[in-house]
């Protein structure tokens, strides 16, 4: 039988390998001397001292020694620890993608390594959705709330990063948490234990101090080099920007000696058809508009010139080209759109139109002609400010004195209009007048003002219309007539006035307190008016559902859609289905609480020829 000694410097231990089973003898002798068998290194091992090795010595025949007695005059073999170093954080390769208790053996045999003596739990958890990893420092000789235990701590926060992969990342848009390899932390052990610092630890932990202290100082010499550099480029940025300034000045004011200004009557003005406009638009220069219309990237509109400026000197007005954002106060309110649409009399009627309605409007630009040498060089819409905030070209333009515009409305039919919009101010103004809300009419007292205007309105006989409003001459009045025009009834109102039976079958769809949205058959028994929870507008609804023998009841106080009849709601409306392969996919096509599924059903039904007895969610 024949044995061969090994030492192991990284677990500071030695190794005997046997090539046949040793003799009892042999076996009594070194379990007695502290020896243990690894199954997995198929050797016997003990911690490196002084009496291991005369034991592995012994049995080898070997008379190396690795470590001597204090006593002897022979250098003693040591590592000496450096808690700074060993604190400072150099990135290394590491496979991400294995298991995490692979990953967990190569944090803990990291931190042993390169903490020797300190003692770290790194314990491996969770469950079929998710795996962690966590890290408990339990012993080491630094105080509990030290700053030399921080580093380690902060360390070990660094390497478990290190190994952390994200798959997908968070998205506070969705209430996503984010994908990752594992999740963890790193904490101090509630159990803690001090070690005996020795003189050697001592000396480091001042030698950890003294290395902070040049960090820091490193750190602060660093921050102010680059403030000082901050302030220096700053210095340089401001006498650059005054210099600018003042060429500018200088240019804004030989333009603006440099010009004849004429302002147009309703007489003189005229119109510049067809004229460029970039889409690319509030450009320095004018050859960066003209690039732009050489790209095809334009868009051609009709301009009503309101003023002209003249330039007879060229270095003046080729300034001029290349100042365009530059404030000028012959631009200044000038510009703007308009339109000759009867039906628009503000431009609330244009956005209250549907895009179909919008297609039919024909709108101008106003603007100031640029001429050079009496050439009409381009049109500029400063839109009330100070710049040429929009600039048109002119080349191949058409100029006309004035442009015909074709009405949408006839005027038959817009002085009907006028009259009904005269009517219902009228009616506005005698209620505020009878009812004393002068104040409070568009407010707190709107329903009460809303209830009399429609019972007036409707002894009046005047159906409440887009076309109508889009006549009315106060604003005020105009604006809350849109209001009325699309505010959705109350739940309440619509269920006094739905005409729902006894009896009688209906669809409810609606989206549950948990964000699900519900397609449910009912028979109707009852409803009434009540207050739920904070909601003072809720209805209790009393029903039997489809196959059930009882009755049940529900709180609605927000959007609700109730169809006559029972209907089914195909699949593919609100969720996208797939068929791959003899499989059939389900997904939905929004978020929880997406309040769109209501328009997808409304549509569908609408399809159907199925219209809504209550509808809480849009108006009709």
């Amino acid at each position: 039988m024949t044995a061969v000694l090994k030492i192991n410097e990284e677990l500071n231990g030695i190794e005997l390998y046997f090539d046949n089973k040793p003799g009892n003898e042999t076996l009594t002798h070194l379990k007695s001397n502290g020896f243990r068998y690894s199954g997995f290194k198929k050797c016997w091992w003990s911690k490196r001292t002084n009496e291991s090795l005369e034991v592995a010595n012994d049995i080898t025949k070997n008379k190396i020694t690795y470590i001597e007695t204090a006593d002897q005059n022979e250098k003693v073999k040591t590592n000496k620890f450096n808690l700074w170093n060993a604190t400072q954080w150099t990135p290394f390769e590491v496979n991400k993608e294995q298991d995490v208790k692979l990953i967990s053996k190569e944090i803990k045999k990291h931190l042993t390594q390169r903490f020797p003596g300190f003692k770290f739990s790194v314990r491996t958890g969770g469950n079929n959705m998710y795996s962690s990893i966590n890290i408990e420092i339990k012993k080491t000789p630094y105080e509990k709330k030290s700053v030399y235990l921080s580093a380690v701590r902060e360390y070990c926060e660094t390497v478990l990063n290190h190994y952390r992969h994200c798959y997908s990342a968070a998205d506070a848009y969705t209430d996503y948490a984010g994908s990752y390899n594992f999740y963890g932390n790193v904490s101090i052990d509630w159990e803690y234990k001090q070690t005996e610092p020795t003189e050697d630890i001592k000396t480091d932990c001042e030698m950890y101090d003294l290395k902070s202290e040049e960090k820091a100082n490193e750190e602060k010499l660093k921050k102010d080099a680059e403030f000082k550099q901050y302030l220096e480029e700053q210095e340089r940025r401001n006498k650059e920007y005054q210099r600018t300034q003042l060429e500018e000045s200088e240019k804004v004011e030989e333009i603006t000696s440099s010009i004849e200004i004429k302002e147009l009557d309703e007489e003189q003005q005229y119109f510049v058809m067809n004229s460029q406009f970039a889409n690319f638009n509030k450009n320095c220069t004018l050859t960066e508009y003209k690039n732009e219309v050489e790209k095809g990237d334009y868009s051609n509109e009709d301009v009503k010139i309101t003023k002209e400026i003249h330039f007879n000197n060229a270095d003046a007005y080729e300034n001029f080209g290349n100042m365009l954002m530059t404030n000028f106060d012959f631009l200044k309110e000038t510009g703007g759109s308009f339109t000759e649409d009867k039906r628009i009399n503000s431009y609330l009627d244009y956005d209250m139109m549907d895009e179909l309605e919008k297609r039919t409007v024909k709108w101008f630009r106003k603007g100031v002609a640029v001429y050079s040498d009496g050439k009409l060089m381009f049109v500029v819409d400063a839109q009330g400010y100070s710049y040429a905030r929009y600039v048109g070209l002119v080349e191949g333009c058409e100029i006309k004195k004035t442009v015909e515009h074709r009405q949408a409305i006839k005027e038959d039919d817009l002085n009907k209009l006028i009259t009904k919009a005269d009517i219902l101010e009228n009616i506005s103004s005698s209620i505020i007048e009878e009812l004393d809300l002068s104040k409070t009419w568009k407010n707190e007292c709107w329903k009460a003002y809303k209830n009399e205007f429609k019972k007036k309105m409707q002894l009046a006989n005047i159906s409440l219309s887009k076309s109508i409003i889009q006549q009315i001459e106060i604003p005020e009045l105009k604006q809350n007539l849109y209001k009325l025009l699309v505010e959705v009834e109350g739940i309440q109102e619509q269920f006094e006035h739905g005409d729902l039976k006894k009896g009688e079958k209906y669809t409810l769809c609606y989206i549950s307190d948990l964000g699900s949205f519900i397609t449910q058959q009912i028979t109707f028994d009852s409803f009434a008016s009540t207050k739920y929870a904070q909601y003072e507008n809720a209805v209790k609804l009393v029903f039997k559902p489809q196959n059930k023998r009882k009755l049940y009841y529900n709180y609605f106080y927000s959007d609700l859609l109730i169809f006559k009849g029972w209907h089914e709601l195909p699949e593919n409306v609100l969720n996208n289905v797939k068929e791959s392969k003899g499989f059939l996919t389900i997904s939905s096509k929004y978020h929880s609480c997406d309040k769109q599924q209501f328009d997808e059903v409304l549509n569908y039904f609408k399809t159907e020829g199925i219209e809504p007895i209550i509808n809480t969610c849009r108006t009709n």
